[in-house]
């Protein structure tokens, strides 16, 4: 009967256990909550090593053409460790989308102006904190989706940069309006964007599959 009892129907096979899914459905309990703990991880890293990519595109760019990446490029000297929001700045570079971000957290939570030094690295936090979050949205959602890995993170990329960067700063007055941005800024933060979204999905799949 302790055989039988050992081999019931009604117990999951010892094979369940594992993450051998690529989606890992099959897991319930605490070792779904760690699977999903180590998704969220390799998001959160991928995401991360998305954003450092994307900074030294930028400044590989930058140092190229000597701070104008683009015709109709913001002008200004602090334009690194934001990603490829400086040139589609209103003013300046260094008054960018992540360092508007930036300022105002720093306002809400100390309720002064922060100085321009410490304005530009809380941009280049709002970048990378961008970055991570969406590393981890795209790691959950390929768990739950894996096609979305078929275009190996590029197609991501081009939907951040078009919902990010054409639709939602500009429409809070972040950066400029698409229609006031040349072609060639357009495809500056488009390529920008589709290395981000290869770097994570790379970075991310090589993480997930070195934890199983």
């Amino acid at each position: 009967m302790l055989q039988d009892a050992a081999f019931s129907p009604t117990q999951p096979p010892l094979a369940s256990v594992g993450c051998d899914s690529r989606a890992c459905t099959t897991q319930t309990g605490p070792f779904r909550a760690v699977a999903v703990g180590m998704t969220v991880l390799a998001g959160l890293a991928g995401g991360l090593a998305g954003g450092a990519t994307m900074n030294l595109f930028s400044r590989m760019v930058s140092a190229a053409t000597s701070g104008h990446e683009a015709r109709g490029a913001a002008p200004g000297v602090d334009r690194s460790g934001r990603g490829v929001q400086p040139p589609q700045a209103a003013g300046l570079a260094e008054d960018d989308a992540p360092t508007r971000v930036g300022r105002t957290a720093h306002r809400l939570a100390a309720g002064i102006e922060p100085s321009r030094r410490v304005g530009l690295r809380l941009g280049t936090a709002a970048h990378y904190a961008f970055s991570a979050s969406l590393g981890v949205a795209y790691a959950l959602a390929v768990r739950r989706f894996p096609a979305l890995r078929t275009c190996g993170g590029v197609a991501y990329g081009a939907a951040v940069w078009l919902v990010a960067d054409e639709m939602v700063m500009p429409a809070l007055g972040l950066s400029r309006s698409p229609q006031r941005l040349t072609p060639g800024i357009h495809a500056y933060a488009l390529a920008g964007h589709l290395i981000y979204g290869a770097t994570l999905d790379a970075a991310s799949r090589e993480l997930t599959r070195t934890r199983r």
